[in-house]
């Protein structure tokens, strides 16, 4: 530190210690700022980086966002009805509250990713929202009888969303749109030549949507196997039957991991969770001259560094090295002790087959989103 010397109005000598320059933290070298964001797990701490100033704002974009593990919404007291959504992040630990006006008496469910799905009882009117940046995005009013949404794929190529409606108890019509159209197209019977043989003619029940390469799996309730479809020409490419080896199972997650399709047996689901197990198996689409031929399911032993995220009727893998304290080669699922408790997080490791209960808080519920700060109602209206 340097020093000088001061007469004061009495003569004598005083010592005033001059501290050094404070730095200008707006020079930082822009590619340090963005290296540094990528560091930040706790989104809220990346969106106070870019609030510092235009510099730093500048110099780091809302795709440098590090991997987020999804929040689980807390529908336990149905705080939706008034206007509010809660929501649990599994990375930070911590609870966040949001103001979400649009939210008010509608059906807000999650798995649609970065978004939730909006749906108003009485109108019809669809829309996904992100509650963090109260983006949302319009989509054709929907036709009554709406059973299950699944929207806003993990696959960013995809533009579609689907929902399936039941006019009957053994029948499903399935509906997609492109973000931006005006009407839901209704997926013809005609493309559908597997079911006219199955099941006396009826189409059956599709649910477990997933989004990968421009293309569309679900999963036939009734017989176990995959459908896969094309959206934008409107047929039916393949259908992969069931595993052989595949037990009675509870439900069976279709999950887009590390580029590949993966199908998640779960069973005993409904009993204690310590009592669940899990069978994985990769899809093997077998190509002739650019066409898809017998299709099947292998069994395969691990999943090496992902690890995989169970809720609801969906599922999403993430890379353990991306993320302190999770665990790769493990399932992470939520399930009840019993009907009257609300969910417990458990993780199961595919290596012995122990299962582990995991803290944390009671209230979780049953829809989860994936928090993103990104904004795309402006591309789409």
């Amino acid at each position: 530190m340097a020093k000088r010397q001061i007469l004061n109005s009495k003569n004598k000598t005083l010592l005033v210690t001059h501290l050094p320059e404070e730095p200008d933290w707006s020079d930082l070298p822009p590619e340090l700022i963005s290296l540094i964001s990528r560091k930040l797990i706790d989104i809220f701490d990346f969106v106070r980086l870019r609030a510092v100033c235009k510099t730093w704002r500048s110099a780091v974009r809302t795709s440098d966002l590090a991997p987020q593990l999804p929040w689980i919404m807390d529908n336990s007291d149905q705080s939706f009805k008034k206007g509010y959504l809660r929501f649990y992040s599994l990375l930070t630990g911590k609870t966040h509250n949001f103001n979400v006006p649009r939210s008010i008496q509608k059906f807000i469910t999650g798995s649609a990713y970065n978004y939730l799905f909006s749906y108003d009882m009485q109108t019809c009117d669809c829309s996904l929202i992100n509650p963090l940046t109260k983006d949302e995005i319009s989509l054709p009013p929907s036709p009554v009888g709406i059973w299950y949404p699944t929207c806003v794929p993990a696959d960013p190529s995809s533009r579609y969303a689907v929902i399936s409606i039941h006019p009957t108890l053994k029948t499903t019509d399935l509906l997609f749109c492109q973000l931006g159209d005006l009407d839901w197209t209704l997926m013809k019977e005609e493309s559908f030549p597997y079911y006219r043989i199955h099941g006396m003619g009826i189409k059956c029940l599709l649910e477990g949507f997933v989004f990968h390469d421009g293309l569309c799996y679900a999963t036939d309730r009734d017989t176990g196997s995959t459908v896969v479809i094309n959206l934008a020409m409107q047929t039916v490419i393949c259908v992969a039957p069931q595993p052989e080896s595949e037990l009675r199972k509870e439900f069976a997650y279709l999950i887009v991991s590390a580029g590949e399709i993966l199908r998640v047996c779960q069973y005993n689901k409904r009993c204690q969770q310590e009592t669940s197990y899990f069978d994985i198996y990769r899809l093997h689409l077998g190509n002739r001259d650019g066409n898809v031929i017998n299709p099947c399911w292998i069994k395969i032993d691990n999943i090496n560094h992902q690890f995989l995220f169970l809720h609801g009727k969906h599922g999403c893998s993430f890379r353990a090295d991306d993320f302190s304290g999770f665990i790769g080669n493990s399932i992470y699922f939520l399930t009840k002790r019993n009907i009257k408790e609300t969910n417990i997080l458990s993780r199961y490791n595919l290596k012995d087959g122990k299962i582990e209960t995991l803290q944390v808080p009671e209230e979780l519920g049953c829809s989860w989103f994936v928090p993103s700060l990104c904004k795309k109602s402006s591309n789409y209206r």
